[in-house]
């Protein structure tokens, strides 16, 4: 129960700002990193374009799935940063996680525009939405759950 409670929102305010910040970098270089090929002619260093290579070398249906988990996992850190006045409900901070999920779900599949050898997926951007839903319900009946039990 007390991991559980940790997972919902940790009391530690850095845990609560750093974690999620850190996973929003990490999830766009994840997700913003060109094609190996782009980045051997660019003369990456060697460390960078093994990075790429690892990142495609797996089929791309898993690839395609692999949005679900993270953007997931982005919903619901999002829960921990968003930080509420005492007098706000929790309908409010859900709606505000929501708006920011989907926002950048929306913003990381556009931005690829702009990535060489990569190019926005449908596909993708319903991944990512996915994700940002299951994370969103996943999340609130958790908390319910722990507040039932209190």
């Amino acid at each position: 129960m007390h991991l559980i409670k940790f997972l919902i929102l940790p009391k530690s305010l850095f845990l609560r700002k750093s974690v999620p910040i850190f996973y929003l970098i990490l999830l766009q270089l994840l997700t913003g990193i060109p094609k190996p090929e782009y980045v051997q002619n660019m003369n990456f260093s060697s460390v960078v374009v093994r990075f790429s290579e690892e990142i495609y070398n797996y089929p791309y249906w898993l690839q395609d799935l692999s949005h679900v988990p993270l953007f997931f996992t982005l919903t619901w850190l999002l829960h921990w940063f968003i930080i509420l006045p005492d007098n706000k409900t929790n309908n409010f901070r859900y709606s505000v996680v929501l708006f920011f999920s989907f926002f950048y779900a929306f913003f990381n599949e556009g931005i690829q525009v702009f990535i060489p050898d990569r190019f926005p997926s449908l596909g993708d951007l319903l991944m990512n939405l996915s994700g940002v839903l299951l994370g969103i319900i996943s999340y609130i009946l958790a908390s319910k759950k722990i507040s039932s039990n209190k």
